[in-house]
């Protein structure tokens, strides 16, 4: 229809068209609610996004601004000389023409969300530029730039593109893993650093917990893996310390990160059916954490009409709600699990590096030239190459060798989007999983409904692999392991009202057999926070199920694995033991590291106890088995810092002390013994007295000023990426870190319907005018998120007319 109408317009200009485009002319009504929160009235989905698209750029205007540059890598222009290195790595991570033809392939209806949007945002950005002393943001004054109204649907598409496919399906491991394999055989022969590589770097651990229930057939999901066959490994050439050198820098450039025990994943989510609960309903909350962001990383927005009746919020206000409930069913993720990459090892020709072997002969890498605008100096230059595989992310000129990555959502990326737009608009499971079929990205998706249905569902598009590669390890690029083909999505993690009664994940393992070559999912899982949480009753209220945000948001990740083996090593010893005194302190924690009285320090000495023992029997155990390089990266507890205590996630080196105290009844077999025949609990005594005698040196003997400073709660002002999103002057923060969501939502379904509450600090605007002045919502919601609190957020139109800020009529 909208199709129709626009060759009409075209041809006819008929009465009631828009000037632009030849979409249809109307009005979007805005109202906002006491937090800022708009909503959008619109009668057609042009309308609709053109609305969403004004009011994003009355609120994150820089912001948007700014996340567009660096998705596109086009910071440099307005920033200078030191972003070009984060310019080239976001160049060099897609492909424009690809986006563009997925662009011209979208239905009218579809196209309208884009281009809507975008005019919507021009619409503002004009308003902006006629009023420069009232409603230009003070950061683009001190940036010495203005907006321009310039956007394109491509840009709307590309702000997701570069923020969330990019962000968390591009990554792999597989030549990080190579390079570890070939440290360890280095340093303990072949056959034993064969053996330490599956010891510290498993396919699958069978006592690992997965959201998908480990019941019936697919309890034990994998055959035990063997170690990296010799045939493929004598087809592998090494890999140059210095290239891993050169990526981090690359990473680091973009505030990203190499190491697959660093990556940006920290979401979590639980949801009670009505068999969990104690009066029957149904308790949607999930805690998305993209780290903590002034403006905050997410935006909030209600869109209704056009088939369309959704309140939530969504990362850089997307055209879509990503955390949100339509009143028939509610949905929320957190960051996928799936292996949708591998990494291709090429090998070059000799004499042209730009040449690869593939089926028997060399063929010429494709090459596009993208041109970096610098401001104050001279344009550069980008070469992006590619090969069968994919973009070449790697030059190892010295082995004679280049990465590229296959990405099995490559060319999908749109569809991706539109799979998760349009599950807005679902009503049931059914509905609603359709969508999730179309998204080839890797995600975690969760659904419930006004019918007491709880979901999960882990969508991607999985490849089938040669049983001759090896998931952790990059494959041979020459045309002998190629893809079979891609798994029906029947195949992907999915699991619909669990026998448990609930869903919850903390970036665990998805289900049974579904492995990935830098998870190295353990049975050591910060996930079993809230799984001992929920099973700790039969039933919970919804409070308690509230409560449990902040209780995992102080837990010490570590300690339930490790305080009962303390507890027996030390049993017997006098009280004069240093080793009986630190297991007495850590026996009476209630493993949290909080400061409820605001003091400053972490309210129990066993915080201090535990984040000083643990580098000590790290290095006890594995310093002398691994090469230091290596050691390195187990030598950490899992903390946000090395002189800092929130935890995070257990540290690498607490999965392998505890597969090796559980020895034989681990889910990774031990065949090297990291205590090297030692007894456990001597080192464990040994070590804690250690760590007791350091303490007591350092704060003396009474324990109770064995206190650590606490980790402050930090709001960047940098995105991600690395690009400035705000004022340097702007950073704000808290006075103890969360291990929690970036936002936090509930959703409610009960017998008297449904209702929502959020907390996405710190507020709903980022504007500042340019005389310096705030906007009222621009950090309204620090208390609310510092307290745990939840704000209502209203989901009919008579709700928010009884909580009304604002209203204002656009014309389009």
């Amino acid at each position: 229809m909208l199709r129709n109408l626009t060759l009409l317009c075209a041809s006819l200009a008929l009465a009631g068209c828009a000037a632009m485009g030849g979409h249809p002319s109307g009005t979007a009504t805005i109202k906002r609610d006491t937090y800022g929160v708009p909503h959008v009235y619109a009668n057609d989905t042009y309308g609709l996004f053109y609305g969403y698209g004004h009011v994003v750029a009355e609120d994150r205007l820089f912001q948007m601004e700014m996340a567009r540059r660096a998705v596109l890598g086009t910071v440099s222009e307005v920033m200078g000389p030191s972003y070009v290195a984060l310019d080239k790595g976001s160049r060099s991570t897609f492909t424009p023409e690809s986006i563009r033809a997925q662009m011209a392939r979208l239905s009218a209806d579809d196209r309208a969300i884009f281009d809507g949007y975008a005019a919507g945002f021009n619409a503002r950005v004009k308003e902006v530029l006629a009023s420069p002393s009232t409603l230009m943001p003070r950061q683009f004054i001190d940036a010495g730039f203005e907006p321009k109204a310039d956007w394109t649907g491509y840009d709307v598409a590309m702000i997701w593109v570069g923020t969330m496919a990019n962000r968390y399906s591009n990554t792999s491991s597989e030549v990080a893993n190579l390079r570890l394999l070939e440290q360890l055989k280095k340093a303990r022969g072949d056959e034993t650093g064969r053996a330490l590589f599956d010891q510290i770097r498993w396919v699958e651990d069978p006592l690992a917990p997965t959201t998908v229930p480990r019941t019936g057939a697919r309890a034990q999901a994998a055959a035990e893996p063997a170690t990296p066959d010799n045939e493929l490994l004598a087809r592998l050439a090494p890999v140059s310390p210095a290239l891993l050198v050169s990526r981090n820098e690359v990473d680091a450039a973009r505030r990203g990160v190499a190491e697959p025990w660093e990556r940006p994943v920290a979401s979590n989510l639980w949801i009670a059916g009505p068999k969990k609960t104690a009066d029957g309903s149904t308790v949607l909350i999930n805690g998305p954490q993209f780290n903590w962001f002034n403006p905050s990383y997410v935006f909030a927005v209600g869109l209704h009409g056009a088939g369309y009746e959704v309140t939530g919020n969504t990362p850089f206000a997307h055209p879509v709600v990503l955390f949100g409930t339509n009143g028939k069913i509610a949905w929320g993720a957190t960051a996928g699990p799936l292996d949708v990459n591998d990494m291709y090892q090429e090998r070059l020709n000799p004499s042209n590096r730009y040449e690869y072997s593939f089926n028997g002969s060399m063929r010429p890498m494709t090459k596009r030239t993208e041109v970096i605008k610098v401001k104050g100096q001279p344009d550069q230059t980008l070469d992006v190459y590619a090969t069968v595989h994919g973009i070449v992310t790697d030059f190892d000129l010295p082995n004679n060798t280049a990465y590229s990555m296959k990405r099995s959502w490559d060319g999908y990326e749109l569809e991706s989007l539109l799979g998760w737009i349009h599950s807005m608009q679902a009503k049931n499971w059914e509905q609603w999983l359709a969508q999730a079929s179309r998204v080839a990205i890797t995600i975690n998706w969760y659904y419930a409904d006004a019918d007491g249905n709880i979901g999960y569902v882990s969508p991607g598009r999985l490849p089938i692999r040669p049983a001759s590669q090896d998931p952790r390890l990059p494959a041979v690029g020459d045309g002998s392991m190629e893809w079979l083909g891609i798994r029906p999505f029947s195949e992907d993690p999915q699991v619909l009202n669990p026998a448990q009664g609930y869903v919850a994940n903390w970036n665990n393992q998805s289900a049974p057999g579904a492995v990935s070559d830098g998870g190295n999912y353990s049975v050591v899982d910060r996930v079993n926070e809230f799984i001992a949480r929920l099973e700790s009753k039969p039933r919970l209220t919804g409070d308690e199920l509230w409560a449990i945000n902040r209780s995992t948001a102080y837990a010490d990740t570590n300690a339930r694995y490790l305080l009962p083996f303390i507890v027996r090593a030390t049993r017997g010893l006098p009280d004069s033991d240093p080793a009986q005194r630190g297991a007495k302190i850590l026996a009476a924690w209630n493993m949290e590291n909080d400061d409820p009285s605001a003091q400053g320090t972490y309210q129990s000495p066993a915080t201090t106890v535990m984040m000083t023992w643990l580098p000590i029997i790290y290095k006890q155990l594995l310093s002398d088995d691994l090469p230091p390089e290596v050691f390195a990266a187990y030598a950490g507890g899992g903390y946000a810092g090395a002189t800092q205590v929130a935890s995070i996630r257990p540290g690498n080196g607490t999965k392998l002390l505890y597969n090796a105290l559980l020895g034989p009844k681990a889910g990774v077999p031990q065949r090297y013994d990291f205590f090297n025949g030692a007894d456990q609990d001597a080192m464990i005594r040994s070590t804690l007295a250690q760590a007791v005698n350091e303490l007591t040196a350092r704060y003396g003997s009474d324990p109770a000023r064995w206190r650590t400073p606490v980790t402050k709660h930090v709001f960047l002002t940098n995105n991600f990426i690395g690009a400035p999103q705000a004022g340097a002057g702007e950073q704000l923060g808290l006075p103890s870190f969360m291990n929690r969501g970036t936002q936090n939502d509930k959703v409610v379904f009960s017998a008297g319907g449904v209702s929502m509450c959020t907390s996405a600090p710190p507020g709903q605007s980022g504007f500042i005018a340019p005389d310096g002045r705030k906007s009222a919502h621009y950090d309204d919601q620090m208390t609310l998120f510092k307290d745990f609190g939840c704000k209502s957020e209203w989901l009919t139109p008579a709700e928010v007319d009884t909580h009304l800020e604002s209203t204002r009529q656009l014309t389009y």
